[in-house]
């Protein structure tokens, strides 16, 4: 295969300089787990011998079956009994173990792919300290710089780092607390109209509705001199403190979130280009990570803070379930009293690893479906990333036994890939991407994530392009229900919940598809190189902030394997939904790919930006006309390639072939090698994330974030942002064309 000799057998498969911070506790490159390999008991193996080739629902059913629950929990158990921070030994442990598994499963081909980065680590000998100092510089009151030990013996572990947020820039300042809310721009702005000076201090916010790293970068530009992040029981713990861990899975007091503060993707210092050993590397000071400390607390240490705290009451929409009344500062009650913030963080040249194993198809060996998932964690990481490495490696054995049994191959070739040092901003994909782009783009047909298999078990969470909508769709409905009671309610499929407990507000019939943003190992394929992307697990009653216990040291097996999962029937689920997915991808003569509806989100999009927009962009003598013509076009495309697909004669190897690369290119259409407004690392001008939360998807996001700036802007600054505005606009319009243009066989 191609893509094996041309990229992959180029790698050595030695080891590079790696961090050692932590012991090795067990050794997993001894694989002595019990793993069930019985095929399931409603297929005969020898009835699959016997037939000449297995049809998709053959396989489709194959895989849904043979997914073994205790096999995924036998597999986590395993991979949580370590620390694997990435770049350190230990992340290397845990790439050599899946890698020595997938080559025991029988995997045809697998390599460990090294890069060396810039990472980021807390001192293992000076913690990061947060103290209360009076005016004679006196220690009146310290932060915890460890979280306390609760219920699993993991969580004991000696070398459980020190808390910190990765790059957090190293420091000692000292100066008077401001409380931020969420740390959004309407936050700061909201300071600065009651006369709260941000600069010189040091800002408290919460988490939960930005990424910290957009918090961090709004603090710098603020002129704080260093920032402290916590996360309040009203978010995290809404219960209240009777039903937090280990009684639940709401956040204790004592837990403080670990994460990275890199805005920008991949390795710092090899920007747009991969970090192999003849890259050129910016000096770090060039780099785009925080110039202030940045240090994460429990929400403990943050009641300690607030209470202390002088100034104006904070507006009744900023006040949080801590038992006070919430103030801005800045300061405290005690006039002389100052927040002294010490961070000793260090930036750190190391190797991490990409896990990549391949199983090559039978008739199209250079078209990949790619399975992914990432194998660092800030700590023990049972939720994230584990619960979805585990499901990846039954998957693999899945799809493994079926080729070992009955010769079965995939009619496209599968490539699982496990990510180094995802934590820190998607650093082993990223380089990947920017390594392989040409070929993944000519070559790859989807990215299928799972970053977490289950972060709860309330129903299922999906992101994805609009293009894989409907293939989701089918999947979910074919995967059994792993909710009794929602089975007794007659809801008996895994799309039944879904559309049920998490419908779409605008189709109320269907279930909610979110879409793709960034904050995982899609960004690279989906937002640098359109190849189209999907990220799935199962959730809590509450979507809007994940795990909250995400990034914890109480992310335990024992929180998984008592409180998440009992049996491990919705891990089974999303793998047996993972599985059919790439099975549909894989197998499918024509790619099931979802045109019409990608071609009505854009539609609707672009009404909404006429509706919201379209008098303040007239008034700039800008005509929308162009953009509506193009989206037009687009839609006519689509219903005249459907009357294509409609008369294809699927006997003709050519004439498949010729529709899925057109298919294939849609996506790829949308990529603006340019980029979007300021931002040269986003370059897909349809779903890209808005610029003021990396974690969400949002339509047309450099129109709508420029149209944002100029409502905010003053006039000196409008005309260059109106002319930005513009020519994006032009952009945007010329992309939709081509992606029209695609689809059909003319050349103009």
């Amino acid at each position: 295969m191609n893509f094996a000799v041309n990229v992959l057998s180029a790698y050595r498969e030695e080891r590079g300089p790696m961090l050692n911070l932590t012991k090795h506790i067990n050794n997993k490159t001894n694989f002595c787990l019990n793993i069930d390999v019985n095929v399931p008991s409603s297929i005969s193996t020898r009835e699959l011998l016997r037939r000449n080739l297995l049809s998709l629902n053959d396989v489709e059913d194959y895989v849904i079956k043979a997914v073994n629950p205790s096999n995924i929990r036998t597999f986590l158990r395993n991979l949580t009994l370590n620390l694997h921070l990435g770049g350190t030994e230990d992340e290397w442990n845990t790439a050599q173990w899946v890698a020595d598994t997938w080559k025991l499963q029988g995997m045809d081909e697998v390599h460990m792919v090294p890069y060396k980065v810039l990472l980021s680590y807390p001192s293992a000998s000076k913690p990061n300290q947060v103290r209360l100092l009076d005016g004679l510089g006196h220690q009146m009151w310290v932060a915890a710089t460890k979280q306390k030990p609760l219920y699993a013996p993991e969580e004991s572990i000696p070398d459980i780092p020190f808390n910190f947020n990765g790059y957090g820039a190293a420091g000692n300042v000292r100066g008077s607390l401001v409380y931020a809310h969420y740390g959004s721009e309407k936050d700061f702005a909201f300071l600065a109209n009651a006369g709260v000076n941000v600069s010189g201090t040091i800002v408290l916010a919460r988490y939960g509705q930005s990424f910290r790293a957009n918090i961090a970068q709004r603090a710098e530009e603020q002129g704080a001199l260093g920032l402290l992040l916590f996360s309040d029981p009203a978010d995290y713990a809404p219960v209240g403190p009777d039903f937090v861990y280990p009684h639940s899975y709401f956040m204790p007091p004592s837990a403080a979130p670990l994460g990275t503060t890199k805005l920008v993707d991949g390795d710092p210092l090899t920007p747009f280009y991969p970090a192999t050993e003849s890259a050129f590397r910016i000096p770090e000071e060039e780099a785009s990570i925080p110039k202030i400390p940045v240090q994460p607390i429990s929400y403990s240490d943050a009641f300690d803070l607030l209470s202390e705290m002088s100034g104006a009451a904070a507006p009744e929409t900023w006040q949080g379930d801590l038992n006070m009344t919430y103030r801005l500062g800045p300061g405290f009650r005690e006039a002389d009293w100052t927040v002294n913030l010490e961070v000793n963080n260090q930036n750190i040249m190391t190797t991490t690893y990409n896990v990549i194993g391949v199983l090559q198809g039978r008739e199209e060996p250079d078209r990949y479906v790619m399975l992914g998932n990432h194998l660092d964690a800030w700590l023990l990481g049972a939720v994230d990333p584990s619960s979805g490495t585990a499901a990846m490696l039954e998957l693999s054995r899945v799809f493994l036994q079926l080729h070992n049994e009955t010769g079965w191959r995939p009619r496209r070739s599968l490539v699982f890939c496990g990510w180094g040092a995802e934590e820190y901003g998607l650093v082993g994909s990223v380089e990947w991407t920017e390594q392989f782009a040409k070929q993944l783009s000519d070559r790859a047909v989807a990215y299928l994530n799972v970053d977490m298999a289950i972060e709860g078990n309330y129903t299922l969470r999906t992101k994805s392009v609009p293009i894989l909508t409907e293939a989701v769709y089918e999947s979910a409905k074919r995967i059994p229900n792993p909710n009794p009671e929602e089975v007794e309610a007659g809801r008996t499929t895994v799309y039944d919940t879904w559309a049920h407990r998490r419908p779409d507000p605008v189709q109320p019939n269907l279930p909610l598809m979110q879409l793709v943003g960034t904050g995982s190992d899609y960004k690279g394929l989906q937002h640098n190189i359109g190849v189209p992307c999907m990220d799935t697990r199962y959730t809590h009653d509450n979507n809007t902030l994940g795990d909250p216990l995400y990034h914890t040291v109480y992310e335990t097996f024992a929180l998984v394997d008592e409180i998440y999962d009992r049996g491990f029937k919705y891990h089974s689920a999303v793998t047996a939904l993972w599985g059919d997915l790439a099975i549909k991808l894989a197998e499918s003569k024509i790619l099931p790919f979802s045109l019409h509806i990608y071609a009505d989100y854009i539609s609707k999009s672009q009404k909404n930006i006429q509706e919201t927009y379209g008098q303040m962009i007239s008034s700039q003598n800008i005509s929308l006309e162009f953009f509506a013509d193009a989206v037009v076009n687009f839609n006519k495309a689509v219903t005249l390639f459907d009357k294509v697909l409609n008369g294809l004669d699927q006997n003709n190897p050519l004439a498949v072939r010729q529709v899925n690369d057109q298919l294939m290119l849609v996506e790829r259409s949308f990529i603006d090698p340019q980029g979007l407004p300021g931002r040269s690392d986003y370059n897909h001008v349809i779903t890209a994330p808005s610029k003021n939360n990396a974690y969400g998807g949002t339509a047309f996001a450099g129109l709508v974030d420029t149209l944002t700036e100029i409502e905010e802007a003053s006039e000196n600054d409008k005309k260059s942002l109106w002319r930005t505005f513009a020519q994006h606009l032009a952009a945007v319009t010329h992309f939709i064309n081509t992606a029209a243009k695609v689809l059909s066989d003319d050349l103009w």
